[in-house]
């Protein structure tokens, strides 16, 4: 085993310290992890010592460990059969208009949206499959990235109103060819290209792909490409993201009104203006669920519909039983939808207490998206609700490590410190954060938390004054007042808030029932009452 001096930490201790761990936890690790740790021979107290290379990827096998967690067994303790499996990785864009990306782009992704549609197959998530994008790597090493047994790769050039797509089929473990095909058609001939593709791979992996209406969304190719274009830039990183994403949905309804799928983009997209602050909840209501109805009237066969209308019903109307039934219908249509497995974890199983199955939920979106930070987060956001403290770290350290740079994961790692008592140094990660992406209403309503519970209570009502002059340009949760007002003591003021929250609708009370945060008030009376307004108690 060879190692530079850099790289080797030769003490508990230090082993300790690299993990951001004390003594204890990490010998613990060792003993029923399998944490790499090395004996030095000889002497009464052998000495231990350990690499950091070999700690980086023990850390990042956690993810899948807390996967399989929970995972090994099926009912009544029999072991689970594997599934076939499949990632489809983003389709090399030949063309010699860089800007046709978006093209290649789309046609990949609506590829995985009618794979998730097959019953035994398990599909994943563009997230993680789009994280391989002009990366020159081994098939074989993808699929145990990814943990599945297929790949399917593959290019679109478009010269004018033609395109020529070409496919292949990978076994995983091989590197061989199980397929391939190449097409050549008009553009507007694409979805039917699509079915295909998606029919012969069922064919190769020997399961059955329903057949669901497999017709054109739309005959408008402008609309069409204006709904790629948007997808292109759907995950909102960014208020310019947002924006465009918003025109290019609003451009393909009105190039052709009879297109359902950018109904369901808006609906989608208002909920996450809510999330991030950009407008209220009232205001997304309206949208939303005009954008969900007229959705369902164009095809009601679209399980993205049901997922994101039970999301609604759970988060506007409190309806449990609706967005239990939704979300059934939504996974009856596509089993392996990575995102509707999340919504109905979020918005039903965690307000309703089904943590263990919020949890099973969760896991499922971790193996469908295994390189999604956000995937991660959610799990480790579940598992937090839960309790379990040291699997939440750890799900929060392994979306980090996924993605440094992503402020989410920074921030979340600093949630998990404030769960774990370690509140001085989760105020200082937040800090860090909104200093690098600037103050948002919810960053500032948990560091405003955190200062009054700290004894700095002038900070923190200089936060409570912060969050008055965001109102007057941006909506402000609700919550982020509550959260102030507990810290500070306040708890006439923090019901009053809360009970504002649960009227208006702000998107993050979800969580109220099991929160953590929330548990010095939960044997006040007012709080059950908060519960029986959201038909909980």
């Amino acid at each position: 085993m060879e190692a530079t001096s850099g790289d080797t930490l030769d003490s508990w201790k230090a082993i300790a310290a690299y993990l951001h761990r004390d003594v204890r936890t990490v010998v613990r690790w060792e003993q029923a992890r399998g944490l790499p740790v090395h004996r030095v021979p000889g002497g009464g107290r052998p000495g231990v010592f350990a690499l950091k290379s070999e700690l980086d990827a023990w850390r990042r096998g956690a993810r899948l460990r807390l996967v399989e967690e929970g995972q090994e067994e099926g009912r009544g303790g029999a072991p689970r059969r594997r599934l076939p499996s499949i990632a489809v990785l983003p389709f090399a864009n030949l063309s010699s208009a860089k800007e046709n990306e978006y093209f290649s782009d789309g046609l990949a992704d609506e590829v995985i949206t009618l794979l998730t549609r097959v019953q035994g197959l398990r599909v994943t998530a563009r997230t993680s499959s789009f994280a391989f994008r002009s990366q020159l790597q081994d098939a074989r090493d993808i699929g145990k990235k990814l943990g599945v047994s297929t790949i399917l790769e593959g290019s679109v050039q478009r010269s004018g109103r033609r395109v020529r797509v070409s496919a292949q089929l990978v076994d995983a473990s091989t590197g061989f060819h199980l397929w391939s095909e190449q097409y050549d058609c008009k553009v507007g001939d694409v979805f039917a290209i699509e079915d295909e593709i998606s029919r012969a791979i069922a064919g190769a992996l020997e399961v059955r792909l329903a057949r669901a209406r497999i017709t054109k969304p739309t005959r408008n190719q402008e609309a069409y490409n204006c709904w790629l274009k948007a997808r292109y830039h759907q995950h909102y990183e960014s208020l310019e993201a947002y924006a465009k994403c918003r025109t290019y949905l609003k451009r393909a309804i009105a190039l052709d009104p009879l297109f359902p799928q950018p109904y369901l983009g808006l609906a989608d997209l208002a909920r996450a203006a809510v999330e991030v602050g950009i407008t209220g909840p009232r205001e997304a209501l309206a949208e939303g669920r005009a954008a969900i109805q007229k959705a369902f009237e164009l095809d009601d066969s679209l399980g993205e519909a049901y997922a994101l209308s039970g999301a609604y019903r759970a988060w506007m109307d409190f309806d449990w039983s609706g967005a239990d039934a939704d979300f059934e219908r939504a996974l009856a249509l596509t089993p392996a939808s990575a995102e509707a497995h999340r919504l109905r974890a979020i918005n039903y199983l965690v307000p309703t207490g089904q943590l263990r199955e919020a949890e099973q939920e969760m896991q499922q979106v971790v193996a469908l998206d295994p390189v999604s930070p956000v995937a991660c987060i959610d799990l480790g956001k579940v598992l937090l609700w839960a309790r379990q403290f040291d699997r939440a770290q750890a799900a929060m350290e392994a979306a980090f490590e996924l993605r440094p740079d992503y402020w989410l994961a920074a921030w979340f790692r600093g949630v998990a410190l404030y769960f774990q008592g370690r509140i001085e140094e989760a105020l200082t990660t937040w800090q860090s954060v909104q200093k690098k992406v600037g103050a948002t209403p919810v960053g500032t309503g948990a560091i405003g938390m955190a200062l009054g519970q700290l004894g700095r209570h002038r900070e923190a009502r200089a936060a409570l004054a912060a969050l008055d002059a965001a109102e007057r340009e941006r909506y402000v949760p609700r919550l982020s007042r509550a959260q102030i007002h507990m810290g500070l003591g306040e708890t006439d003021a923090a019901f009053e808030w809360l009970d504002r929250a649960v009227e208006e609708r702000d998107i993050h009370i979800l969580d109220l029932p099991c929160k953590p945060i929330w548990d010095g008030l939960r044997a006040d009376p007012r709080f059950t009452a908060l519960l029986r307004k959201m038909r909980l108690a």
